[in-house]
C-alpha cells in the first residue's frame, strides 16, 4: 500500500536502463568454471531497446553482454533455447543445440559476443537469435561457440518478488516469485502429455488478479496434476501478443501445498462487481442494524483481522461504523471504498463523521486513481477533510467541509475510508460515516440509456481512454459498448504505459464477433472536425469500420449509419503502429446530433482474428 503525504503531490520516477526494475542477486560466489574475462559493453535492457516490434535487427557492433541462465531446457518446457538475465532485464536466447542445459544450465554465467547476431520477436516476445529465416521467423544461433562463452557456475539467482498486478513489459524474461497464489482450475494437468499439446491455466492471487501459466506438452511434468493448494510460485515471465504468461522451470519451484486463499479466485474482486458512476449520494438508509455493509460496487475489505464495516442504526438514522471493541485480533485494519467515480464538472465532496468512546484517531479518508480491487496495492492520497476527533462530543456528526477534488477532473477515482485499531491494545474507539455526496449522485455509466434515459449529449469530445484498467471492458461516460454478435465487447489494453481500447475475435468461441463502441451524442453547432488513431496487430483481415449516425438513440442495431471516409490501420501498416485517421470534416452535419460508431467484425472459427485498437478520439 502506497500513501502520498500530500494530496495530488506530483511524483517523478526516473528509470535509467531499467536498473531499478530487477533486484536479483547476480554477485554470488562461483561454484565451478572460470571467467573468460571479456569486457561487458552492453546490458540486456539496452539490447532489447534496440528492437522495433515486427522487425529484425542484425547487430553490427562488437558488443558483449553477460548474464546468468535463469531457465534452461532440462524439463522440456523450453526447446533449443534458454533464458538469460542480468541486473537490468532478461531475454530468450535461441541456439541450435538440443539438451543445451548440459552446457548452459540454470546458474551458468554466459558471455555473448553480439556482433552478427539478430534480434527479433515472436508475438511480442523479444528474442536473440542467429539469422532471419525464410519463413519470417527468427532462426537459432548456429555458430554457438563463436558467440557464447561459458563462464563460472553460480547458484540459482534469487527471483524478484512481485504481485500479479505489478508485472510490466520490462519484467518479461525475468525470474519472478509470486506469493499467496493458487491455480484457479486444479482439476486437470499442466499440459496435454498424451497428445503433447501445450495448455494455459490461470494463476490467481487472493484479490483475484490472474495471470496465465503456459506449459509445453513436451515438458516432463506436462501430465502431472495441477497442485491444489496455495503458496509460492516461481517462474519466468513471458508474453504472447498482449497477454503476460509464466513458464515453469520445474515443479520444485512451486511451494503451493498450503491453504488456498479465503476468496474464491474465480470471483472477480472478491464478490464485488466493479461499477463506474458519475457521482455519489449515499445515506446508507437501506442497511440493517449490525449487518456488514454491502452496496453495489462498494468494497468492504478487512486487510488485518476479520472485522469489516457494519451498518448501525440510532433513532431512525442508519450509518456505517467500524470499531475494534471486543475484537481479539492484535491488529485491525478495514477499508470502505466507493465505486469508481468518473469525475466530471462536479468536483466537491462532502460527508459527515462521528466518533464514540474515543481512544485514538482511528479514521482516515483517502482518494486513489489507480485502485484495482486491492487497497494494499493502490496509491492513496489523503483528503483534506475535517474528521470527528477527540475534541468532538460522542455521537455528534461533524461535517467534512467542502473537499475540493478539481485537480482530479476527468479522472476515474475511488474514495476510501480506512479504520485502524487494536482491541488487545485498547485502541477500540468507534468511528462512523454518513451522507456521502459527490456531484448529483449520478448512476452507473457505460449504459447511458438505462431506465429509459436519453443518450448523453456533449458539444466536444477528447477521450484518450487513460482511465481504463488493462483487460477491463470499456466503460466511458455516455459511450455504448455492445457485443451485437458473440460475447466479446471492447476492452481497455495497456502497453508501454499507454491505455487504448481494443476489439478482437481471437479465441472467441462464438461463430461470429461483432462489437460496437459508440460515442455520446455530439451537438454539431458549428464547424467541427473528427480525428482519432487506429492500430492493428496479428493481421488476418480488415475488421474495423467507422460510421456516423444522425438518428442514434441508444441501440446501434436500429440506427442509420453512414461510413466515414477515414484512414484506418490495415495490412500494409506495421503491427502496433498508430495510424492517424486524418481530419474528418463534419460541417455537412451542421445542426445535427451525431454519434460516431467503431464497429469490429471477426470470426475466430474462420481465422479472422485481427486485433484492432482505437485511441485519442477528438471532436473539436
Amino acid at each position: 500500500m502506497k500513501f502520498l503525504t500530500k494530496l495530488f503531490l506530483p511524483v517523478l520516477v526516473l528509470f535509467i536502463s531499467f536498473n531499478s526494475c530487477v533486484e536479483e542477486d547476480f554477485d554470488q560466489p562461483p561454484t565451478d568454471g572460470s571467467d573468460p574475462g571479456l569486457t561487458v559493453t552492453t546490458t540486456i535492457a539496452e539490447l532489447k531497446a534496440m528492437h522495433t516490434m515486427g522487425n529484425f535487427e542484425t547487430i553490427d557492433e562488437s558488443l558483449v553482454l553477460k548474464g546468468v541462465v535463469v531457465a534452461d531446457d532440462a524439463s522440456g518446457n523450453w526447446f533449443r533455447s534458454f533464458v538469460l538475465q542480468d541486473e537490468t532485464a532478461g531475454i530468450t536466447v535461441l541456439i541450435d543445440i538440443t539438451e543445451s542445459y548440459f552446457l548452459y544450465p540454470v546458474g551458468r554465467e554466459v558471455y555473448i559476443k553480439l556482433e552478427g547476431l539478430v534480434i527479433g520477436d515472436d508475438d511480442n516476445l523479444i528474442q536473440l537469435g542467429g539469422y532471419e529465416a525464410s519463413d519470417g521467423s527468427l532462426g537459432e544461433i548456429v555458430e554457438v561457440t563463436d558467440h557464447l562463452l561459458k563462464s563460472v557456475k553460480r547458484e540459482d539467482p534469487t527471483p524478484k518478488v512481485m504481485t500479479i498486478n505489478q508485472l510490466t513489459i520490462n519484467d518479461v524474461g525475468s525470474l519472478i516469485q509470486l506469493n499467496d497464489v493458487v491455480f484457479v482450475d486444479t482439476s486437470g494437468t499442466y499440459a496435454d502429455a498424451t497428445n503433447q499439446n501445450s495448455l494455459n491455466i490461470d494463476l490467481a492471487d487472493c484479490f483475484n488478479n490472474t495471470v496465465i501459466v503456459r506449459t509445453s506438452g513436451f515438458a516432463d511434468f506436462a501430465g502431472a496434476k495441477v497442485v491444489s493448494g496455495g503458496g509460492t510460485f516461481v517462474g519466468v515471465l513471458s508474453i504472447f501478443r498482449d497477454d503476460f504468461q509464466f513458464l515453469i522451470r520445474d515443479l520444485t519451484d512451486l511451494e503451493m501445498n498450503g491453504d488456498r486463499c479465503g476468496v474464491d479466485p474465480t470471483d472477480p474482486c472478491g464478490g464485488v462487481t466493479p461499477i463506474t458512476v458519475t457521482g455519489i449520494d449515499e445515506d446508507f438508509q437501506n442497511g440493517s442494524n449490525n449487518d456488514q455493509v454491502v452496496i453495489d460496487g462498494w468494497f468492504n475489505v478487512a486487510t488485518k483481522g476479520t472485522r469489516s464495516w457494519q451498518y448501525k442504526e440510532f433513532q431512525g438514522n442508519v450509518y456505517v461504523q467500524a470499531t475494534a471493541f471486543n475484537d481479539s485480533s492484535p491488529e485491525m485494519e478495514t477499508w470502505l471504498i466507493t465505486p469508481f467515480i468518473q469525475m466530471g464538472q462536479e468536483t466537491t465532496l462532502t460527508f459527515e463523521t462521528a466518533q464514540a468512546f474515543y481512544t485514538h484517531d482511528g479514521l482516515t479518508a483517502w482518494v486513489s486513481t489507480d485502485f484495482d480491487c486491492d487497497p494494499l496495492e493502490a496509491v492513496w492520497s489523503p483528503l483534506g477533510a475535517t474528521l470527528a476527533g477527540q475534541n468532538d462530543p460522542d455521537n455528534d456528526w461533524i461535517p467534512s467541509g467542502d473537499v475540493d477534488l478539481s485537480a482530479l477532473q476527468g479522472q476515474k477515482i475511488v474514495i476510501g475510508f480506512r479504520y485502524i485499531a487494536s482491541g488487545t491494545s485498547g485502541q477500540t474507539g468507534s468511528f462512523r460515516i454518513d451522507n456521502l455526496k459527490l456531484g448529483d449522485g449520478g448512476g452507473p455509466i457505460g449504459d447511458p440509456c438505462s431506465n429509459g434515459n436519453p443518450p448523453l449529449e456533449v458539444d466536444a469530445l477528447n477521450v484518450d481512454f487513460s482511465n481504463g484498467a488493462d483487460n477491463d471492458e470499456v466503460v466511458e461516460n455516455g459511450w455504448t459498448n455492445l457485443a451485437a454478435t458473440g460475447t466479446r465487447n471492447w476492452i481497455y489494453k495497456e502497453f508501454d504505459s499507454n491505455v487504448y481500447v481494443q476489439a478482437t475475435a481471437f479465441n472467441d468461441a462464438s461463430p461470429e464477433t461483432a462489437s460496437w463502441l459508440v460515442t455520446p451524442l455530439i451537438n454539431v453547432t458549428g464547424p467541427k472536425t473528427l480525428r482519432f488513431e487506429t492500430a492493428k496487430a496479428f493481421w488476418t483481415h480488415n475488421a474495423l469500420t467507422v460510421w456516423i449516425s444522425t438518428d442514434y438513440d441508444c441501440d446501434p442495431l436500429v440506427a442509420t449509419w453512414t461510413t466515414l471516409n477515414a484512414t484506418l490501420a490495415d495490412q500494409n501498416d506495421a503491427d502496433h503502429d498508430w495510424v492517424p485517421s486524418g481530419d474528418i470534416d463534419l460541417s455537412s452535419f451542421m445542426g445535427s446530433k451525431i454519434a460516431i460508431g467503431f464497429k469490429y467484425e471477426g470470426d475466430n472459427n474462420a481465422g479472422l482474428t485481427t486485433s484492432y485498437r482505437v485511441d485519442n478520439v477528438v471532436v473539436e
